[in-house]
């Protein structure tokens, strides 16, 4: 009777003991979920040849594109058009600045898409600026109705790449709220989002 009791007592205490999730199992998960699917910071660069400054980006940033043309990152130039009239005729005399800028061979391992922009003839790239890795998993909270927890996950920014000047966040870390879901074939898993 009393192995019976003792076998009884220690199968509550692990059963108890596997509904927790401990900080580094949480960390455990949040890395498995990265080698899965990796987390990036990520900027848009627009490309194309005919755009105005004005319409893309501000003096600051003008000067961060000057910046990755000089160091060859990208190529750009300036272009002239003729100023049209109402009719679409050339104006005589009368031109207006555009850039054309483009990626070079040495950026293309920092793009991760490329789409068409809402401006005619434009395109927006996502340039990759970091790659995301978990440094630590706090304040979890355990939701037991829902088979759920929250948690604050601590990333650090690491392979900077030169388009990191554009990031507004400029410090090593990132701090992101994590989900996690508890399954009963599979225990903890991570339910964390790329964005």
């Amino acid at each position: 009777m009393k192995k019976i009791l003792a076998f009884l007592a220690l199968g509550l205490l692990l059963g108890a003991c596997s509904g927790k999730l401990s900080s580094s199992k949480a960390e455990d998960l949040v890395e498995e979920s990265l080698k899965e699917k990796p987390m990036y910071g990520e900027i848009t660069i627009y490309t194309g040849d005919a755009l105005k400054p004005s319409s893309f980006f501000s003096e600051e940033k003008a000067k961060l594109y000057d910046k990755l043309n000089e160091d060859g990152y990208l190529k750009i130039s300036v272009v002239e058009k003729p100023v049209l009239d109402w009719l679409g005729k050339p104006k005589e005399g009368e031109f207006e600045k555009f850039f054309s800028i483009s990626l070079t061979d040495k950026s293309k391992d920092y793009l991760l898409e490329t789409k068409k922009s809402y401006s005619n003839g434009a395109y927006e790239n996502t340039m990759r600026t970091y790659t995301a890795e978990v440094d630590k998993v706090s304040d979890i909270h355990i939701i037991p109705e829902m088979n759920m927890a929250e948690a604050k996950a601590t990333f650090v920014k690491k392979d900077k790449t030169p388009f990191f000047i554009f990031e507004e966040d400029q410090t090593e870390f990132l701090v992101k709220n994590v989900g996690f879901q508890k399954t009963e074939d599979k225990g903890w898993t991570s339910m964390r989002k790329t964005h």
